[in-house]
């Protein structure tokens, strides 16, 4: 990553999916490229526990051009990130491309198969250049 132009690249495919193969196809390869291409990161959220998911995306947007995100831990059980300047979006429209309307939603379903393989939750409020991303252990009752 870290090549600010590869955010082109990540819009230009899921156009393409979109518009040719429809919104279906362009979630399935969403949540594949989160279970299968990022499956070390998976496995180190799933060892390391929540303290390894919030130094991950700490790493991951320390080498993000242009990113402004606060992460932090809550309760033991969630990693928050707080993201005030979303790197993508920002690169997109400093180069005057239109942002797609379901952009935002490749961190839902990327982001979101990971946390799901991981034993994690992942849910998003805001979006299109600001937005919160809580992934939240699950728990599971002894009942």
């Amino acid at each position: 990553m870290s090549a600010p132009d590869f955010y082109f690249g990540i819009q230009s495919i899921a156009k393409h999916l979109h518009d040719r193969y429809g919104k279906e196809v362009l979630i399935d390869y969403w949540r594949s490229l989160g279970r299968e291409y990022y499956a070390n990161r998976i496995r180190q959220w799933r060892s390391g526990g929540v303290t390894a998911v919030a130094e991950d995306w700490r790493d991951y947007f320390a080498h993000e051009p242009g990113a402004d995100v606060q992460i932090r831990i809550e309760d033991d059980s969630a990693a928050v990130l707080d993201v005030r300047v979303c790197p993508a979006i920002k690169h997109l429209r400093e180069s005057s491309r239109e942002v797609l309307p379901y952009f935002c939603e490749h961190c839902d379903h990327v982001g979101g198969a990971m946390a799901q393989e991981a034993g994690y939750t992942l849910t998003r409020t805001g979006g299109m250049g600001t937005c919160e991303q809580r992934f939240v252990r699950i728990t599971v009752s002894s009942s």
